[in-house]
């Protein structure tokens, strides 16, 4: 996995917060939603009779419970995904804008240290090697 450089002319300037790598992030996403049913149904067992079960009825403790685990997942999903698929679509966007030669405000901000950062951080090197090119290439003309 290549290192940033804090002198790279790609990340100058640029804030690169820690964050953990995406398969991580998945893994424990998996592991969350393997491990919280169970929680939550140990805590419907635990108690006395003054136990959230014995309040409400254990098919309907079950039910709440679910439609808790549920939502939770369902917002945890929402955001890891958008937190993975808007720099892409970000990138893309931009891509889309050079492929056009529309190279002015061309810059991916690196928000993040892992493997979508280090994408945005090779695609700046990349648009900084055209730029020169391209600027070579009209001196030559000229």
């Amino acid at each position: 996995m290549p290192e940033t450089s804090k002198n790279d002319p790609a990340v100058q300037g640029k804030g690169i917060a820690f964050q953990i790598p995406i398969f991580y992030k998945l893994m424990v996403s998996m592991l969350f939603v393997a491990v919280l049913p169970l929680g939550l149904l140990g805590m419907v067992f635990m108690g006395d009779t003054q136990s959230f079960a014995s309040g409400i009825g254990m098919q309907n403790a079950i039910f709440i419970l679910t439609l808790t685990t549920l939502a939770i997942v369902v917002m945890w999903s929402f955001f890891l995904a958008s937190s993975i698929t808007s720099p892409i679509v970000k990138l893309s966007q931009v891509a889309n804008s050079v492929s056009t030669g529309n190279l002015k405000d061309s810059e991916i901000d690196v928000l993040s240290n892992d493997e979508i950062g280090e994408l945005a951080v090779a695609f700046n090197r990349m648009l900084n090697s055209y730029k020169i090119l391209d600027t070579l290439a009209r001196e030559d003309m000229n």
